[in-house]
Formats: structure tokens, sequence, C-alpha cells
């Protein structure tokens, strides 16, 4: 997931980033990294806990450019909240390679 992946923002669908912020939507981990975290996930706000320096540890993240994953969150949990303003104009990779 890249948090600016609006269309106009956007080019190359192979291009990848390293970071140290955590971007919240459509991820994964290790299950090494899932068996220290499962006993003190948090209830709520789970993105925003795993950006604390304490529980990242100095980890990094891969991310690519262009989405490979998709929010269709116009209904759930956060109400839409911003739904129709940034996320609904995300760029998915259609490269399926």
């Amino acid at each position: 997931w890249n948090d600016n992946g609006q269309e106009r923002f956007v080019e190359d669908p192979a291009q990848l980033y390293r970071s140290d912020f955590f971007p919240g939507l459509g991820w994964m981990l290790t299950k090494k990294t899932w068996d220290e975290f499962r006993p003190i996930w948090p209830g709520g706000y789970w993105d925003d806990w795993m950006r604390l320096r304490h529980v990242r540890q100095g980890r990094q993240c891969i991310r690519p450019e262009v989405c490979r994953t998709y929010n269709f969150g116009e209904k759930g949990t956060s109400g839409g909240q911003f739904f129709k303003e940034y996320l609904k104009t995300v760029r998915l990779n259609a490269n399926h390679q």
C-alpha cells in the first residue's frame, strides 16, 4: 500500500521503496514478527501502534509505488472518512507479473 498512490503521483508499477514509516493498509509480516506482536496487539488504532518507535524497533517496510491492494472502504469501521477525497483515486497495479 502506498498512502500517496493516487493516479497523479504514481507511474512505475515495478518500482519499490524502502521506508521506516509503516504504510498502514495492505501489508504482510513474517510469522516470527506476528508471534512477537500477537500477545500485545492493540484493540484499536493498530496502524498508529505499529508506527511507535518501541514497536518498530528500527524495522523497515518495502512499499510499491503503485498499490497492489485496493481500499474499498467507503463502508466500514471508518465510515468512509476521506474515502472520496483520497482513497477512491488510488491507482491499483494492473501488472500481475
